[in-house]
């Protein structure tokens, strides 16, 4: 299946954000412009994707999960309100019962949760966020933030030769910094602070410190002025 988005995925409507499915993981942050394979298989989430492909939306909201989930796992525990919504792209029923997903992140939202219904898993009315604030794309941080992720893709392709950070060069660049986060951190709260960096500004200046110190740490020098 794949692992990236494919083109012309088209943003969310108005209807599909008013009542949203939600697919909570814990240490699961999921950014916008990047593709995430799900493997579906509780009874509730199976009903979710079952009522997707019968009536749609194709849409789904996917939140993290609080500290101190696992009381009530089988219940509604807590999610962070900030989450990746996006639309699936990709299905796979199995024998067994079970499916594969991929949804394509497409939209920071913040998600207000509607009451429990006739369906086992949850529902949220969904408030898109659009990007704050400037970037250009040939500031001298913006092009430090490349040189240093492209460095570290270079370090990965040594034992990895497929790894690629996936950047074209005509995305926005709020997008392009959600997309070197996605590939290149892995620490869940890391990432959740990028999510919640409205500011693309404030978002970059995130990204770049947490590029730079991984950089730093896999033994690659640095360019300085």
């Amino acid at each position: 299946m794949r692992d990236s988005i494919p083109p012309q995925v088209a943003r969310l409507s108005p209807e599909e954000f008013a009542a949203i499915p939600v697919f909570p993981l814990p240490g699961v942050v999921f950014l916008p412009g990047t593709a995430l394979p799900l493997h579906l298989f509780e009874p509730r989430y199976r009903e979710l994707i079952e009522d997707c492909l019968a009536r749609g939306p194709m849409a789904l909201a996917v939140a993290t999960l609080q500290p101190g989930w696992e009381a009530d796992y089988e219940g509604r525990p807590r999610i962070h309100p900030i989450a990746g919504a996006g639309r699936i792209t990709d299905h796979r029923r199995n024998h067994d019962g079970t499916h594969d997903i991929v949804v394509a992140g497409l939209h920071r939202v913040r998600l207000e949760e509607l009451p429990a219904g006739a369906s086992r898993y949850r529902r949220a009315r969904a408030h898109p966020l659009d990007d704050a604030g400037l970037c250009d794309p040939r500031s001298s941080d913006f092009m430090a933030l490349l040189s240093a992720a492209s460095m570290i893709a270079g370090i990965v392709q040594r034992q990895h030769p497929d790894f690629s950070l996936e950047l074209r060069a005509e995305t926005p660049p709020g997008q392009t910094i959600d997309r070197i986060a996605d590939r290149l951190i892995a620490d869940p709260d890391a990432r959740r602070a990028v999510l919640e960096a409205i500011d693309v500004g404030v978002r970059l200046a995130l990204v770049t410190r947490v590029v730079t110190e991984l950089l730093v740490q896999v033994g690659e020098p640095t360019a300085t002025c």
